[in-house]
């Protein structure tokens, strides 16, 4: 593609007072919270450590105990997010990490310019440094595209964002040129098995793929350039001009570039389009919005208003839980997966090889509907969808709904109550050298990823080894996912997908791991604010983690939240780390109840960690197992080579010094669990096994807002 240079004019344009107008700055960022760990006393933890017989400075992985780990020796790829080992080998300080991501991204969703703050979040996750300042308007050449047939003032509003849009064509020019594989080979499906896939490009452990990903011409030559190109859209304040009886209609250098006036349209396929503003309406739209390809470098949708409906042409009815397929139809099914889609469209802030960016303004009830790779998706791109607000339904099926591979995919919806369905890798995925972000302001919202079993109203689709045939791989919710293939002994780290609901009353369910979870190097983050909230789930999920990665799930507010009351739980949940992973769970306050099955509620399996701390309330606990609950375990199956000798730590705290009641199997060898008591448990009365469990009053330490 020819590189396309920006053209400067300098107008020295003024306000009316004379005085010259400043160039545009980003916003600040958000202040540091106040971390409560390494700050205060902590008597509630050092009884539930002196039960578990350790300290704190011991829990720890320590540079031997990494050494004696399995799989030591693939651990260091170079898609490693730097920071990931420090909150790793030191667990403790997670409350406080996962406490600034969120205070972060509720300091991006309330400021001016949401988009733009939330990708310099991004962007600094995935180690990438922005350089770039925003555009400035008095500056921007008025010759990139003749919009003279437009009044003055949206004239002079959309210069900038058509000079950032040049920006990002040539970032993809230069990352075209530089590409190691033919670009459609990169594009058309997720990799290492992410949303289902049969090819095999690209070969991330191929050294020169990797160096193209992780090179300054490779996906993240875009991040700068997609930031600078939100920015202007933000800063344009493009919602003066809804209800004004403008059109448009161009073909440029840049794509097709279209204002739509005031009415509700309904536009039908429009083919790829590079820029799209309408104006207001209650507006049908079925091209792919806002979808960046392989022809198109980038795509800007902004929607002033109306209750408007995003979609796709349908090529059959669907079912009651699979949506609509579209032209490339529906896998036939087999022994391990259902009738997946095999679409390969991308809509609705779709960034694959390029820039999607969506923006839906008028706080409108809108539904959006897409079935792979949208609604914030980033692969080898950026991919944003954004709303500002009204009760909105957000469908999908796989990599939707704030989901990235080896690139940034981020939705941010400001406030309503709003539904979410998928099935897999979705709300706050991500995968290699990814971030996937999602943050909603408030409302009463449900966050749902299709379990898969019929009794819970699910279908299986997505293979979960755990649940075979009878449950969906989930990878929602706050999840982040590496490659591990012990077959080809190929081993690449995961990135970060957080999901931050700030206030409400909201429901979570899913399938296999999900709700704060992470396999193989992979962070996955589910920061819940106000509200009473439910959580379901089935296995590795809510703070459970697999694979030398980590999981947590923070509840901060007082609100009476239930956990696994509307479906019957399996393992490893609420706070469990199994293989050398770190997995927490912090309800902050309020009269909650936990229902759960085995390794659960501060459980650690295979030299792993978990951590569960409620700090507040009158609670109600229902366990079906004793196995669990404050459980230093170490299971056979870890119980040889070198890594034997690497402590196992499960900590249960709960404190307020509020009475709880226990529903507890009978078992004379486990201590029963009580108000003002200590009940940690060894499962095999290992040295190496540290189970701690104290119910009572006293600073713990661990906060969910850090």
């Amino acid at each position: 593609m020819l590189l396309i240079l920006l053209p400067l004019a300098c107008t020295g344009a003024t306000e009316d007072t004379g005085e010259p107008v400043l160039p545009p700055e980003w916003l600040a960022e958000a202040d540091p919270i106040a971390c409560t760990w390494g700050a205060v006393d902590t008597p509630l933890l050092d009884a539930a450590l002196e039960d578990a017989v350790l300290t704190a400075d011991e829990v720890v992985y320590t540079n031997r105990d990494i050494d004696y780990a399995s799989y030591d020796r693939y651990l260091d790829d170079p898609f490693k997010l730097s920071w990931f080992d420090r909150y790793h080998r030191d667990p403790l300080e997670y409350p406080c990490f996962a406490g600034q991501v969120a205070a972060d991204l509720d300091h991006a969703g309330a400021s001016t310019h949401p988009v733009s703050v939330a990708l310099g979040e991004a962007m600094a996750l995935v180690d990438v440094v922005g350089v770039a300042s925003p555009i400035d308007p008095a500056t921007a050449s008025q010759d990139l595209v003749d919009l003279s047939a437009l009044p003055a003032d949206l004239r002079q509003a959309l210069v900038p964002i058509l000079a950032a849009l040049v920006e990002v064509a040539a970032a993809r020019a230069v990352m075209e040129d530089s590409a190691p594989e033919d670009p459609e080979d990169l594009v058309d499906f997720g990799h290492g098995g992410v949303i289902i896939d049969y090819s095999s490009a690209p070969d991330l452990t191929d050294e020169e793929v990797q160096t193209w990903i992780l090179s300054e011409s490779g996906p993240r030559a875009l991040y700068d350039p997609a930031r600078v190109l939100a920015h202007a859209v933000e800063h344009a304040d493009l919602g003066r001009f809804a209800g004004q009886d403008t059109t448009f209609d161009q073909e440029t250098h840049l794509g097709r570039v279209i204002v739509s006036g005031p009415g509700s349209d309904s536009p039908g396929d429009l083919g790829p389009v590079a820029f799209y503003l309408d104006l207001g309406g209650d507006d049908l739209y079925t091209h792919p919005v806002a979808a960046s390809s392989v022809d198109v470098p980038a795509a800007v949708h902004v929607d002033l208003g109306g209750d408007d409906v995003y979609t796709y042409e349908e090529d059959d009815e669907g079912t009651e839980n699979l949506l609509p397929s579209d032209d490339d139809g529906r896998y036939r099914g087999d022994d391990y997966y259902g009738p997946f889609s095999l679409s390969l469209v991308g809509r609705q802030g779709s960034g694959r090889f390029g820039v999607g960016l969506l923006f839906d303004f008028g706080a409108g009830q809108d539904h959006y509907q897409s079935l792979r790779m949208s609604q914030g998706w980033g692969h080898l791109g950026v991919g944003v969808a954004y709303d500002d607000g009204g009760d909105d339904t957000w469908l999908g099926e796989a990599g939707v709904q704030g989901a990235a591979s080896m690139g940034l995919g981020l939705l941010i919806d400001a406030a309503g109550n709003d539904t979410h369905g998928t099935f897999t890798d979705s709300q706050g995925f991500a995968y290699v050298q990814a971030a996937g972000l999602v943050w909603d302001g408030d409302g009463r919202d449900t966050w749902f990823a299709d379990p898969g079993k019929a009794e819970d109203g699910g279908t299986t689709v997505y293979y979960s080894p755990q649940l075979a045939g009878n449950g969906n791989s989930s990878f929602s919710q706050g999840a982040g996912f590496g490659q591990r293939n012990d077959a080809a002994l190929t081993f690449l780290s995961g990135g970060i997908g957080v999901l931050r609901d700030a206030a409400g009353s909201d429901a979570y369910t899913a399938g296999t791991f999900a709700q704060g979870t992470g396999y193989w190097q992979g962070t996955g983050l589910l920061l819940d604010g106000a509200g009473d909230d439910a959580y379901d789930a089935y296995y590795y999920v809510q703070g459970g983690a697999a694979h030398y990665a980590t999981g947590v799930l923070l509840d901060d507010g007082d609100g009476a939240d239930r956990y696994n009351t509307n479906m019957t739980p399996n393992y490893v949940q609420l706070g469990t780390g199994h293989d050398y992973s770190i997995g927490m769970m912090i309800n902050e306050a309020g009269d909650d109840t936990y229902v759960f099955a085995g390794l659960a509620a501060g459980a650690s399996n295979c030299q792993g960690m978990g951590f569960f701390v409620d700090n507040d309330g009158a609670d109600s606990y229902t366990t079906s197992s004793t196995y669990g609950v404050g459980l230093g375990n170490m299971s056979g199956e870890c119980d040889s080579g070198t890594r034997k000798v690497v402590d196992n730590v499960g900590l249960f705290l709960d404190s307020g010094g509020d009475t709880d009641t226990w529903s507890w199997p009978a078992d004379e060898g486990h201590p029963v669990p009580g108000d003002d008591s200590s009940f940690g448990y060894s499962w095999n009365d290992s040295e190496y096994e540290h189970g701690g469990a104290v119910d009572g009053d006293g600073e713990t330490g661990l906060h969910a807002g850090g």
